[in-house]
């Protein structure tokens, strides 16, 4: 047997060095020989083919062919294979009775075949593989992702069409559970590239404000420019409600129009306004990212029936854009040197009080070298014409706040000095001019210009030293021990600006500076070991622990007479990573004033990997302005076993000693699909069950139910932000 196998390959490679002819070697590209081995191998010197029986392999680049029996032409590259055929390539392999296939030009055409595109599996009467394509062709069969020989379900159609990591399209299906019919539709496409989520969604449920209700999305997709969900949902205490979410992806950004729309309660007035309840949303939000011109556009628009709509019915949307979503345009360019945004902003809800920015551009030019000196120079300037537009005040209300407007111009100009001193003291003194121009202040005074002049210093050491300590005590894998102690220092003077804040409109952060003089302090310890990653040892942080606070210096501003200097709080964070599947954040505002804790945050997540994970915070504020609140949060996952998960999330007030809400999962795998049931309790009162039924290989879904503990980043990098 391996004397054939030798006299096949020696015979290949010359009909290889042949078939050249008169063309020279150098100019002429060779073929890459196809090596059959198997029981026997017979090569027919006249036909210039190859036969193979008994045990056949066929390799030929990153293509790998068995089979019983195969006939290879070595002229064209084609094959045909009988008895067990099984080719793999990149990302698929199929199986057929007998296969045609061409090796050069990656074609093939199988009878009685299968295939498996991942996630993907097919069977068909007949398969074709185009040239140079990666795509298949199934006619009179079915796909699934289900990989059993009787699959649960499947999607019988006429011609099914694979793309590899790309989408899949049927004509003419019928979707069956086991070998019962439940759907036809006349085409149906369902994409791999995108969202892994499923083309029907259905989650059914009982909550206290909606009542029985059913959610419902259809994923339609034709191309990246015309693909989206519809959405037809009920609430028995709602009505009924429908909605499209229509996706785009171009060369010149990707963007999402939202719309959704319910005559609740049938049109029945649920208010005492004489109105019907038609309540609606409108969102359409875009982004473009323009890499050869470094600039970066983003529009957004929301139109609302009433400030509840999102809150009502889409919640998960409502905690991310919050009670006032925005409209506007935005265009950000960012060079080396500076960077420049124009922003346009205008109300479109009158129910909201909005700045309105028609228009504003601004320009930053951050800490540019001055020639070759240790000088830098830092501006920002902006022109805007803003107008405060005040919500409209309910029927009952006798006036309604005026709008107010001006046009404002603030630059603010700065000049830094980078000085080192015994090579760990850095020292930078800063000195900076602000000038705002006002077309009109608070009374009515026209073409007003306020002055401010700011003067200051910043410093910072860094102190090291290394503990030759080595060791894996608990686990911790400690490979020397570096402390670094980092103290920085910063004094900054305001002075009494030409024009009070008093005497200005508030339309941000800019109107209202005032006089300023204060001294920064902050000390920061970081603990730091080397781990293995890769082939090398890297250092990683094991504690990063920062006391900070503000001191302010007696001031005189106007009438008014600070008398004493006093410690504006003391800020402290603390950030823990003795593993690399343990992480705790914390951070605490203290009031010098009253000896109290003002804000208090803890986040902790341990994760087990696949088998289990927990999450816990606590959240504490008290504040003169906002009052008091205390709340503790914590989600715990935890793998049964193959087949059952469990989830819960849980989130208690600890001042009024109530649950605010309560959530638990139960996951089952069920092969390819997974169903989960949750239950949900808010403030109590209101409880709410839904059911979702989903592919695994699409594991996503349109509609936002669940809560989502925000767990903070690993990391020093994301140590006072969370997801």
């Amino acid at each position: 047997m391996k004397f054939y196998r030798y006299v096949a390959i020696i015979f290949v490679a010359s009909l290889a060095i042949l078939s050249a002819g008169n063309v020279c070697a150098e100019t002429l590209p060779t073929k890459e020989p196809i090596v059959v081995n198997g029981d026997h191998v017979e090569y027919l010197q006249e036909q210039k083919k190859v036969i193979g029986t008994g045990n056949v392999s066929i390799t030929y680049k990153d293509i790998v062919l068995t089979c019983e029996k195969v006939s290879v032409d070595l002229e064209n590259h084609d094959a045909e294979a009988e008895g067990n055929v099984n080719i793999t390539q990149k990302d698929a392999y199929f199986i057929g009775d007998k296969v045609r296939y061409n090796f050069e030009k990656r074609s093939a055409i199988i009878d009685y075949g299968y295939v498996n595109a991942n996630p993907f599996f097919g069977r068909a009467e007949n398969i074709t593989k185009d040239a140079g394509k990666d795509e298949f062709g199934l006619n009179n069969g079915s796909v699934t992702t289900c990989d059993f020989d009787k699959p649960h379900y499947r999607i019988q159609a006429e011609r099914v069409k694979i793309y590899l990591n790309d989408k899949v399209e049927a004509n003419n299906v019928v979707f069956l559970i086991g070998t019962v019919p439940v759907l036809c539709l006349p085409y149906y496409v369902q994409p791999i590239r995108h969202n892994k989520k499923t083309n029907i969604t259905v989650i059914p449920g009982k909550s206290k404000d909606w009542g029985y209700y059913a959610l419902t999305s259809l994923r339609y997709y034709m191309d990246d420019n015309f693909r989206g969900d519809i959405l037809l949902d009920y609430r028995s205490k709602k009505g009924l409600a429908e909605g499209v979410n229509h996706y785009i992806d171009t060369d010149a950004g990707k963007g999402a129009f939202k719309f959704y729309y319910t005559l609740e309660n049938n049109g029945f007035e649920v208010d005492n306004t004489g109105a019907e309840a038609k309540r609606y949303r409108y969102q359409y939000r875009h982004r473009w990212d323009m890499k050869d011109v470094d600039s970066t556009a983003v529009v957004e628009f929301n139109y609302l029936s009433d400030p509840n709509i999102i809150r009502d019915y889409i919640y998960n949307e409502y905690e991310e854009l919050g009670a006032n979503p925005d409209t506007f345009f935005s265009l950000i360019t960012a060079k080396q040197d500076y960077t420049t945004e124009f922003l346009i902003r205008k109300r479109v809800n009158d129910f909201y009080t909005v700045v309105d920015r028609l228009p504003e551009y601004k320009i930053d030019i951050l800490n540019y070298r001055i020639g070759n000196t240790s000088f830098y120079y830092s501006s920002n300037t902006s022109g805007v014409y803003l107008d405060m537009e005040s919500a409209k005040s309910i029927p009952s209300a006798t006036t309604t706040p005026k709008d107010v407007g001006t046009i404002r111009f603030d630059t603010y100009n700065q000049v830094s000095y980078a000085a080192r001193f015994f090579k760990t003291l850095s020292v930078t003194p800063f000195a900076g001019i602000r000038e705002t121009y006002y077309s009109r202040n608070k009374w009515g005074d026209t073409n007003e210009v306020r002055t401010l002049f700011r003067e200051g210093v910043d410093a910072s050491m860094k102190f090291y030293k290394v503990y030759d300590v080595n060791t894996n005590f608990m686990g911790l894998d400690i490979n020397k021990l570096r402390h670094i102690i980092t103290p920085t220092a910063g004094y900054a003077h305001v002075h009494q600006p030409t024009i009070s804040p008093d005497n200005l409109n508030q339309y941000d952060e800019i109107d209202a500076l005032d006089t300023e003089n204060h001294v920064t302090l902050s000390l920061e310890n970081k603990l730091q070991t080397k781990r293995k990653s890769g082939d090398s040892m890297a250092s990683v942080d094991l504690v990063r622990f920062i006391v900070g606070t503000d001191y302010l210096f007696r001031l005189e501003k106007r009438s008014i007479d600070i008398k004493s200097n006093k410690f504006n709080g003391v800020d402290f964070k603390l950030e823990l990573i003795p593993y690399n599947w343990l992480y705790l954040n914390s951070d605490m505002h203290v009031n010098t004033k009253t000896c109290s804790v003002e804000t208090a945050n803890i986040d902790f997540v341990a994760s087990g990997g696949d088998k289990w994970s927990i999450s816990a915070g606590q959240r504490y504020y008290n504040l003169e302005s906002s009052g008091q609140s205390y709340q503790v949060t914590m989600d715990g996952r935890y793998m049964i076993n193959d087949k059952w998960r469990a989830r819960v999330y849980e989130r208690f007030d600890l001042e009024t000693k109530k649950f605010e809400q309560q959530q638990y999962t139960i996951t089952r795998d069920l092969h390819c699909w997974v169903l989960e049931f949750t239950y949900d309790i808010t403030d109590m009162n209101n409880h709410t069950f839904w059911v979702i039924m989903t592919l695994k290989a699409f594991p996503q879904y349109p509609i936002g139910l669940k809560q989502t503990y925000s767990q903070p980043r690993f990391g020093s990098a994301g140590s006072a932000e969370s997801n």
